[in-house]
């Protein structure tokens, strides 16, 4: 299986619920919205209601009908209404766990169901056919998967091998990267490999219960010295320099996009 770039960055979004965090998103980039949830039949039957698997439509947000339409989904949404009806006692109750043949896991593995109650997850994805574009939205971090670039190693040669007939290109999809990043409020975006051998998932969706300053600490602590700063690379001969005497493809990528604004 091919790598592929992880871009995650920061931001100051409303997670509080699905309503305020489509309403939020709206008020920063020019999209319309269609927020909900995605509801199993199983989970439909412990709230008591009779339903088969299927997508719930909450609301709407229709900011201008020449906008492109993304989906906004709530990952936790059933969770928290079952913790609401039943408390702690849902993750005792066998029905709950479909996924398990209806059989308790260890208790490891329902702590770890805990944490989904702390830890927000979103999907935004773009209602169409012909393009996928989405965004991951966590608690104090979103991975942006609407622009697309290259693919992990490819990437990684453009810096390495200093192959700048592709630079208008990298550039292009560091603007796009910063237009959403710097809407959210935040101001930085780390480029991953999305299977990584040394990130122990992260970039591939561990990042999920980690906030900023943690994934700064985490990613900093596994990828040094073998972290490439892009605009520094880019306006500091020196620096480049340095980095491709290495003779070593970079392990990460930190953009500030200072060079950019």
């Amino acid at each position: 299986m091919g790598h592929d770039i992880s871009p995650i960055g920061n931001h100051k979004l409303n997670t509080q619920d699905i309503k305020v965090l489509a309403e939020d998103i709206s008020s920063r980039i020019d999209i319309n919205i269609e927020y909900g949830f995605y509801g199993q039949k199983e989970y439909f039957k412990l709230l008591g209601e009779s339903r088969d698997d299927e997508h719930i439509v909450l609301g709407k947000i229709i900011k201008d009908e020449k906008f492109k339409t993304y989906r906004l989904i709530d990952e936790r949404y059933q969770l928290k209404q079952l913790h609401e009806k039943f408390g702690d006692n849902i993750f005792y109750n066998p029905k709950y766990w479909i996924y398990h043949d209806g059989k308790l896991p260890e208790q490891k593995w329902i702590e770890e169901e805990k944490k989904e109650l702390i830890f927000p997850e979103f999907e935004l994805t773009l209602i169409s056919s012909k393009e996928t574009e989405y965004l991951t939205i966590y608690k104090e971090l979103y991975v942006n998967e609407i622009p697309y670039y290259s693919r992990w190693w490819s990437f990684c040669r453009l810096f390495t091998e200093s192959n700048f007939e592709y630079l208008d290109g990298l550039l292009e999809f560091r603007k796009e990267l910063m237009k959403y990043t710097l809407a959210f409020g935040g101001d930085k975006i780390y480029y991953l490999d999305d299977q990584s051998n040394v990130l122990e998932g992260v970039g591939q969706g561990s990042e999920w219960e980690l906030n900023w300053n943690e994934f700064e600490k985490f990613v900093a602590d596994k990828t040094l010295p073998l972290m490439l700063n892009i605009p520094l690379f880019l306006t500091d001969r020196s620096y480049r320099n340095e980095f491709i005497n290495k003779k070593e493809y970079p392990l990460s990528f930190i953009d500030d996009f200072y060079d950019l604004k």
